[in-house]
């Protein structure tokens, strides 16, 4: 990767609590199973972005003290989740990164069981020449949710997930009169929100095994 002499791009992962997490799954996935897997793929890609990101540029918001726990270990920044949304838990990690100078700020979800080195870097790479005024989706699989975005400037918060947020944030972004782009990675795409989605990943066992080859 080039050498980079800008402020470095923020980015924000959101992690839920493990227990009581994945609900869309219960249908198909028994509760302890659900929280090892939440746990599991979580914790892969804190430990993916630790090693791709510049440490003092990530932030981490969770209401869970294991997690908290993992991101003081590898010198990321946490912030306690009050348990709101995933939207407002975004918002409390940029206004973070605001306060510290952000510029660019990139979001990213937890559950991505397939994402791998290779994406973080290509999303940091994205983040460090992205135009002004311009926002950048990472669709899901579905074609229809976002697991995260790239915006620059920072102080737009445009930030509004959740089922359907993919057009969502669209208009949005008309509405604030950003530019957008998408970033179409399998590894940034495979989320873990409903039963065909761990379906798809060969089952709980499957993501369990791939993350723990990861």
């Amino acid at each position: 990767m080039r050498s980079w002499s800008g402020p470095e791009p923020w980015l924000v992962i959101p992690v839920k609590g493990a227990q009581g997490g994945k609900q869309r799954l219960a249908a198909a996935v028994p509760q302890p199973e659900r929280e090892l897997l939440s746990q599991t793929v979580s914790r892969r890609v804190l430990r993916a972005a630790s090693a791709v990101w510049p440490g003092e540029a990530v932030v981490v918001v969770t209401p869970d003290p294991e997690v908290a726990e993992l991101c003081r270990s590898l010198s990321l920044a946490v912030l306690r989740d009050p348990g709101a949304s995933q939207t407002e838990a975004v918002r409390l990690g940029v206004h973070h990164a605001l306060e510290r100078g952000a510029q660019v700020v990139a979001t990213l979800a937890a559950d991505l069981p397939l994402l791998g080195p290779g994406d973080l870097v290509a999303l940091l790479r994205l983040a460090r020449r992205i135009p002004v005024r311009t926002m950048v989706l990472i669709p899901d699989l579905g074609g229809t949710g976002s697991n995260g975005m790239v915006v620059r400037p920072a102080a737009v918060l445009a930030q509004a997930f959740g089922p359907g947020s993919r057009l969502r944030h669209l208009r949005m972004a008309r509405t604030l009169g950003l530019r957008t782009g998408e970033l179409v990675r399998p590894g940034l795409a495979a989320d873990l929100d409903r039963p065909r989605d761990l379906q798809e990943l060969g089952g709980a066992q499957g993501v369990l095994a791939g993350a723990a080859r990861g």
